[in-house]
Order: structure tokens, then C-alpha cells, then sequence
């Protein structure tokens, strides 16, 4: 049985890499797309403070009571429909606050259109039921293979929506065009690999364990999207919209491909450990596992970046160049994050929410606290200040959430650093010929031959190293997530 289920999870992460992969390539030509000919600089500025907003309406009814279709070991018909009426109850509930607190939050900002732009965007809320119980289902069943070829369809719908609008004179609104086509396409692909209907029955005797455990989780991934995104809020604060655009630029940079690999085994992670739960050795085992494949897929991202910040910013988006330093910096963030990721399915899927939603409220404290300390005392560093919070912030509250993962698994502190930072130091001894590069190249060189020659060397000299030291190369990395 956990044989199969490691196999299955090995096959899961295959193809959500795959979807991933392609997600994450036609989202940055998208983007750059959108900057080069329709999106100014000040326009994606606006359209991030109601972008950042969106995933707490994507919260509120997919990462709650969805978790306890996933997590209990027997599901019934009975208790997936009194779930769903449920979540259409909290849904409904949740569009009309949004309906009202659209228009303040906008007015606090003092820009209208953001409270405009989430109030039709939670239209989501109502048609997500939709689907919300069948893709819960999917992700139960660990069918990975359907939810990755919706997931592609839905992204491209979703760039076709943005570019369209875009074209069409909706600089800002083409941001949310895009990701309501995504849910449309998404709820259709659902329903037609996973057709399912609600029964009429609401078992309320045990509404009060469901919303206890969904509700702790749904907690924990709105704090945490709070301390990953508020950081857009406080530079929007502290200074104009173009260093706003800047900043997310270089922090999307990052962050957004560390998260889309990170994402790969997130998703399949908590269906996996939620069926391991009751077999610690072989649970410990896939934890380590699966975090040595996150950082070997994270470690090429973050090491180019370092490398060659400044030449990908000058040929995809030159109008935010001065934002390099950021994201070599927040190359360290993204590193963490590596290891962050996997902490809060572990968690979920042995029935611990509550422990993910300490961490998470102690992350808001510290880092919120951190962006406005370091924003306020060096205004003239710009949004440089505000990534040299999350450097120092973030080893803070996820040493705390390594702690706690680790007690509760019963795993070594020395076993998890010994499994892990052999790859992390292979990573950094990687980057230092990179940036030596860098520097060394002449600067009138075209920078597509100057970052191809760095991230040559760089991901050259990474992958000699994990082949050397740790046995990992590209096609044993592959070999592993298709073996049978």
C-alpha cells in the first residue's frame, strides 16, 4: 500500500511538473507581452494591489472545507454533499462582504478601481461551487493527470483573456479578465472528468469538526498570503507606483517561478501524507524526498537569477532593470521557501492544522512588522529595504514552522540538514562563478550572449556538483518522477 502510493505520488508529480512547466513559460511571455506593447509600468502597479487581494477570495472557499474531503480517511456521498451546501453558504456570505468591503479597501488606497476590480472578481465565489467538491475528489484520488490538463487549458484561456483585454484599451481590468475565463474553463474540465451532483442533505451534526479543522487551515494559508504579499501594500505605502511595479517585478522574479516548482509536490504532497500518516518511517521518508526534489528544481532558478539578474530584467523588462539587486536578494527568500513549502501539507495531512496556523499568525507579526520597520528607517534604500526585511524575517518564522515539522515527525534536525545541505551548498558554490561573470564580461555585450554564458556556467557548475556529491543530475531527477 505504500508502495503504491509512493509510486502514485511519483507519477502526481510528474505531471503537475509538466502542467507547471507550461503554465509558468506562457505566463512570462504573457507578461512581458503585456509590458512591452499594452501595460505600463504604473498600470501593473495598480492592478497588483487588487491582483494580491484575489487569493483571499480563492481561499475562503477552496483551501477550507475542501481539506477535509482530502484528509479523512472514508468519504461518503452524505458528507461530500453536506459539505457542499456548506461551502455554498460560506461563499454566498463571503460575495456580499465582498460587495461591501470592495469599495473600502479602494477607498483606502484611493484608487477606486481596485475595490471594483475585487467585487468582479468574487463573482468566483458563487461559480466555484461548481467544481469545488468533484477537483477535491480528483486530489483525493491523487488523479493528478486530468487536474494538470485543466489546469494548462485554463491558463491559456486565462492569457488569452488578459492579452485580449489588453489589446482591446483594459490595461488594468485585463487583469482580472484573464483569471475569471481560468475559473470558467476550469469548473467545465472538472465537471467533464469528474461529472458530480449534490445530494439534498446537510449534516450539520458534524458542521462544527469540519469547520474546525477546515477552518484552522484556511487560516493559515490567508496568513501566509498575507506576510508573502502584504509586502506589495507596504511599498505601495512607502513610495510611488512605479517603484511598486519595479518591486514586483523583481519580486515575481523570484518568487513566482520558486513558487510554481514549489507548488509541483505542494499539491500532491497533502493527498500523499494525509494516506502515509499512519506509517511514520515511510512518511519521514517521503518528506525527505520530496523536499530534496523541490531544492534541486529551485536551486537552477535561484542560481541563474543571482547570476544574471541584471541581463534578464534588461531583455524582458527594461523598464524595471534597477530592480536586479532586489532580486538577487530575494533569491535567498525563494531558497527558504524551498523548504517552507512542504511544512504546511505535512502538517495539514496529520491532522495538525492548528500548529501551521501559529507559525503563519507569528509570520504576519514578524514580517509585517519587519517591511514597515525597515521601509520606514531606510526610505533611501527604496524597495531594497523592505527585501532586506524578508532576508532577515524569514529564517525567523520558518526555522520556527522546521522545528515543529521535524518534533512532530520525530525526525532528526542532523538527518533533514544532512539530506539537505549538501544541495544548498552546491547551489551556492554554483552562483559564485556566475557572478564573477558577470562582472568580468564586458558590459557592451548583448545581455541574451552575457546571460546565456552565466547561467551556463552557473547551472553547469551546479549540476557537476550535485552529480559529483550528491548523485542528483537532470536525468535522474527525471528518471525519478517516471519510475513505475
Amino acid at each position: 500500500m505504500t508502495e503504491d502510493i509512493r509510486q502514485r505520488a511519483s507519477r502526481a508529480v510528474a505531471w503537475v511538473g509538466a502542467a507547471s512547466a507550461i503554465v509558468a513559460a506562457v505566463d512570462a511571455v504573457a507578461l512581458v507581452i503585456l509590458l512591452k506593447f499594452w501595460v505600463t509600468t504604473e498600470e501593473l502597479g495598480t492592478a497588483t494591489l487588487a491582483v494580491t487581494l484575489f487569493y483571499y477570495l480563492d481561499l475562503v472557499t477552496e483551501q477550507g472545507l475542501g481539506t477535509v474531503l482530502i484528509q479523512r480517511d472514508t468519504l461518503d456521498e452524505e458528507t461530500a454533499s453536506s459539505i457542499f451546501w456548506l461551502n455554498a453558504i460560506v461563499s454566498g456570505v463571503a460575495f456580499v462582504a465582498t460587495l461591501g468591503l470592495g469599495p473600502l479597501i479602494g477607498w483606502i488606497q484611493g484608487r477606486p478601481v481596485v475595490g471594483w476590480m475585487l467585487i468582479a472578481y468574487g463573482t468566483k465565489l458563487l461559480y466555484q461551487n461548481v467544481y469545488f467538491i468533484p477537483m477535491a475528489q480528483l486530489r483525493r484520488e491523487l488523479r493528478f493527470k486530468e487536474l494538470s490538463v485543466i489546469r494548462t487549458l485554463a491558463n491559456f484561456g486565462d492569457v488569452a483573456g488578459r492579452l485580449g483585454f489588453a489589446a482591446a484599451g483594459e490595461p488594468v481590468w485585463c487583469f482580472v479578465a484573464g483569471p475569471l475565463l481560468r475559473v470558467l474553463i476550469t469548473g467545465i474540465g472538472v465537471q467533464v472528468c469528474q461529472p458530480w451532483r449534490p445530494r439534498w442533505v446537510l449534516r450539520l451534526d458534524e458542521a462544527r469538526a469540519w469547520f474546525s479543522f477546515g477552518g484552522k487551515t484556511l487560516a493559515t494559508w490567508c496568513l501566509t498570503h498575507f506576510y508573502t504579499n502584504i509586502v506589495y501594500q507596504v511599498v505601495g505605502v512607502f513610495f510611488p507606483e512605479r517603484v511598486v511595479g519595479v518591486f514586483r517585478v523583481a519580486y515575481e522574479l523570484v518568487l513566482w517561478p520558486v513558487m510554481w516548482v514549489t507548488n509541483v509536490v505542494q499539491q500532491v504532497a497533502f493527498p500523499t501524507f494525509a494516506r502515509l500518516r499512519n506509517d511514520k518511517a515511510a512518511l519521514a521518508a517521503q518528506f525527505i524526498r520530496f523536499s530534496r526534489q523541490n531544492l534541486a528544481t529551485v536551486l537552477p532558478i535561484c542560481v541563474v537569477i543571482v547570476a544574471g539578474a541584471p541581463d534578464i530584467l534588461a531583455l524582458a523588462f527594461p523598464d524595471a532593470v534597477e530592480g536586479a539587486t532586489v532580486a538577487r536578494v530575494l533569491c535567498i527568500v525563494g531558497l527558504l521557501r524551498a523548504f517552507d513549502s512542504l511544512y504546511v501539507p505535512l502538517l495539514d495531512g496529520l491532522g495538525w492544522a492548528g500548529r501551521n496556523m501559529l507559525v503563519a499568525a507569528i509570520g504576519c507579526v514578524v514580517l509585517f512588522g519587519l517591511d514597515l520597520a525597515m521601509a520606514a528607517a531606510f526610505p533611501g534604500l527604496g524597495s531594497l529595504a523592505v527585501a532586506l526585511a524578508r532576508v532577515v524575517g524569514y529564517p525567523l518564522v520558518i526555522g520556527l514552522h522546521a522545528y515543529i515539522v521535524l518534533t512532530t515527525l520525530e525526525l532528526p534536525a542532523r538527518r533533514y540538514l544532512r539530506e539537505l545541505g549538501g544541495l544548498v551548498a552546491c547551489g551556492v558554490v554554483a552562483a559564485l562563478p556566475g557572478v564573477a561573470l558577470w562582472y568580468g564580461l564586458p558590459s557592451t555585450m548583448h545581455p541574451g550572449l552575457r546571460l546565456a554564458i552565466e547561467a551556463s556556467v552557473a547551472v553547469g557548475t551546479m549540476f557537476g556538483l550535485l552529480a559529483k556529491f550528491e548523485g542528483l543530475s537532470p536525468r535522474s531527477i527525471v528518471a525519478e518522477l517516471r519510475r513505475k
